[in-house]
């Protein structure tokens, strides 16, 4: 994530980034102190979206200091 926006890892712990899942569970953790996005949750695609072909996981990442 860090390196997706251009920025150096203290500025990025600086700029105080949050992460937002979309659905009811939280699969993914930013780790501010390397800059990357990792999973929190082991991901079960048939409870999740069994029934359609394609499956997504959406998510936003917040920047609360301006860029």
């Amino acid at each position: 994530v860090a390196k997706d926006l251009g920025l150096e890892l203290p500025a990025l712990r600086g700029r105080g980034l949050r992460l937002f899942d979309t659905g009811r569970t939280q699969f993914f953790f930013l780790d501010l102190h390397n800059g990357h996005l990792s999973m929190k949750e082991r991901v079960d695609r048939e409870e999740i979206c069994a029934a359609v072909a394609k499956c997504f996981l959406n998510f936003e990442i917040l920047v609360k200091n301006p860029m």
